[in-house]
This record gives structure tokens, sequence and C-alpha cells, in this order.
């Protein structure tokens, strides 16, 4: 306000850089409440919401990222649901943040009594050969395994390093 007084044009720079700086924490912040739990995902449940997130992390990262949907397209249970998409999300982080993928490839299926997903990427891929490598940890794979079996369903990992990760799962519904 006391630059106003003095140099209106200085002024006028720094609340053009202020708006620009808003604007940006604006957009991460509604980024951070969609990654926390999506308002679409309880309305409208997990195929329209993976379809928005899809794109928008694309739009965001620059990965070139793909959702195929099979299957009748209908809700689940909540936390079927729930599962679904953190898992899936989980899966594009680490191709991204770890694997340093270029693009990532989602199929989710929904049949009569069975859930598939599968998300592969054509990153730098793991070594998930030797029980407690460092790669196992840090990815969260142990404990994806857990969520899922708690549910009934099983995960399959498929990974090398130099060729890419391709992580599938199955929930019954």
């Amino acid at each position: 306000e006391r630059l106003f007084e003095t140099d209106p044009d200085r002024a006028r720079t720094e609340l053009a850089n202020l708006r620009t700086a808003v604007a940006a924490t604006f957009q991460k912040v509604k980024g951070f409440i969609l990654n926390l739990r999506p308002m679409m995902l309880d309305d409208l449940g997990v195929v329209p919401t993976l379809r928005r997130y899809v794109d928008s992390f694309s739009e965001n990262t620059g990965v070139a990222t793909h959702l195929l949907v099979t299957g009748k397209e209908r809700r689940l249970e909540s936390h079927q649901e729930v599962m679904i998409f953190r898992l899936i999300q989980e899966l594009m982080n680490n191709a991204v943040e770890y694997a340093h993928a270029a693009n990532i490839q989602i199929s989710l299926d929904i049949g009569d009594d069975l859930v598939q997903v599968s998300v592969e990427d054509n990153g730098g891929g793991y070594d998930l050969t030797t029980p407690n490598s460092p790669d196992i940890e840090r990815l969260g794979l142990n404990t994806m395994r857990e969520r899922i079996e708690m549910l009934g369903g099983q995960i399959y990992f498929d990974s090398a390093p130099g060729r890419g990760t391709k992580v599938s799962f199955e929930l019954p519904i």
C-alpha cells in the first residue's frame, strides 16, 4: 500500500506477482484436497473420479496417462471404491516419482463379481526378486498387498530394472 503512494508502477508489478502466487497456491490446495479424498468419489463413484483424476494427473505431471474402463460401469461398496482409487493413485505416483515413467496405462474391468485393475508404466522398473528389497519397502508394496488381501483380493507385481512395472489386482464384489 505504501508503494502506491511512492512508486505506483512498482506497486502494480508487486500486486501482479502476488496475484500469480496466490493463484498458484490456490491450485495446489485444490490438488491436495482432490488427492485426500475426492468428493466425486462419494457422489459419482470410482469410474468418473478416476477419469477426472487421470486427466488432471496427466495435465499436472506431463506424463501420458490413459484409462480404459470395461465391463459394467456401476457403483461399488464405498470401501471398495476408496481402495481401488487409492491403490491406482499410489501406483501412478510411484510410476512418476520413483520410476520416472513417461507413460502410464490403467485398465479397470468391472465384472459381475470381480473387479480387475492393471496399472502399467514404462519407467525404470524395480528389483522385486529380493524379499527385503529397498524398492519393496519404499514403494509400499507389502502394504498394498495387505490392503487388497484384507478385502479378499489378490495383487500381482511384475517389474525388473530397465523394463517398467505392471501391477494387477483383483477384488471380489
